[in-house]
């Protein structure tokens, strides 16, 4: 695995195919989370467009003494890079949303390097439809694009005890997400619903702004920041709350929006595609425009008004998680995929040395 290891995503994926019995390694720039083994590049002070290719020679001697049977790279423009300017295969880059939805196209170099990638890549790994598209769009063979979402675990997200007006958002204090949009448009909402309180989890570059715009708009002493949260906390407060939001303006598939339907949580979520292949209005959540906070307290008022709707939602979207996402199936999906890349890359070496092509 090429990875930030610095992240809860790439640590899942790690010891999933540890535990399936693969002897995995992680090559990372990035500090690693506690309790993580990887092996750790150069990392020169540099922008990361620069850091990335820099790491490139340290990295293939690394592979050329490890001899993997298959490289899985993380997030299309730096690790997707190394392994494809590493040029071992088979190789898998694996998208992850923002790469190919929003950097790619907005950034004429970034959408350079993503092209570069993606036409070297023996498997692009997009979680959605609309992130497959993107893929195709920039350069992927389609036949090379596979849209496996990677699911939960419905073992640790699961429905609690509800407690009736808990609003919860679980997003990350970044731009992409909007939180300003969802503070202002649940302020109408605790104003005229007093049982109702709003807790947001997650961290980032924008939570002092958010934290101070909530003090300005919000009832005093209705709502909280509880920071990030392990993967337990997390499901525990989910499995509690009434209702999950997001103002998130670009996604592919939400592993926020999966959770929150695997625990019961109602969505009220931004109408975009990501959101669109899990859940529609009336069909397992509410919607608004992204960036629209009217939206989001019209969303919400209604979300909270229905009660018996609320409960056929629940049980909608618990079918759909049953049935297509599933963390154990999607990665057994993903697993099978790896095993016939290898197994093809084995067959092509043998004919090849057989018929004395390439040598």
């Amino acid at each position: 695995m090429l990875a930030n290891a610095g992240v809860l995503h790439s640590k899942r994926w790690l010891e999933h195919f540890r535990a399936r019995g693969h002897e995995v390694r992680m090559w990372s720039l990035e500090r690693p989370l506690a309790g993580l083994e990887v092996e750790a590049l150069p990392e020169a002070p540099l922008p990361g467009f620069a850091r990335y290719p820099l790491a490139v020679p340290a990295l293939k001697r690394a592979l050329e003494a490890y001899r993997p049977d298959l490289i899985d790279a993380h997030y299309v423009p730096n690790y997707g890079l190394l392994g494809a300017l590493a040029g071992i295969h088979p190789l898998s880059v694996t998208a992850w949303g923002s790469d190919l939805l929003i950097t790619g196209p907005s950034n004429p170099l970034q959408r350079a390097r993503a092209r570069f990638v993606l036409r070297r890549a023996d498997a692009v790994l997009a979680d959605s439809a609309n992130l497959g598209e993107a893929a195709r769009t920039l350069g992927a063979p389609a036949a090379r694009v596979h849209e496996i979402p990677w699911g939960v675990d419905p073992t640790r997200f699961r429905p609690g005890r509800r407690e009736r007006g808990l609003l919860l958002s679980t997003r990350m204090h970044e731009p992409v997400y909007d939180l300003p949009t969802l503070i202002e448009g649940v302020a109408p909402v605790l104003a005229r619903m007093p049982h109702a309180q709003l807790v947001i989890a997650g961290d980032g570059s924008c939570r002092a702004a958010l934290e101070r715009l909530a003090a300005a708009r919000l009832p005093e002493g209705r709502w909280r920041f509880v920071g990030r949260l392990a993967p337990d906390a997390l499901a525990e407060w989910l499995g509690r709350a009434d209702v999950s939001l997001s103002a998130s303006r670009s996604d592919s598939t939400s592993l926020s929006l999966l959770e929150a339907m695997a625990s019961g949580a109602i969505p009220v979520v931004s109408d975009i595609d990501g959101n669109r292949e899990w859940v529609d209005e009336d069909d397992g959540a509410r919607l608004f425009a992204a960036g629209d906070a009217a939206g989001v307290t019209r969303a919400l008022e209604r979300a909270l008004a229905d009660p018996a709707w609320a409960e056929a939602a629940r049980a909608r979207n618990a079918r759909v998680i049953a049935e297509r996402g599933t963390w154990s199936v999607n990665m057994g999906r993903i697993e099978r995929l790896f095993e016939n890349l290898v197994a093809a890359r084995g067959s092509h070496a043998k004919n090849s040395k057989s018929t004395g092509v390439g040598e």
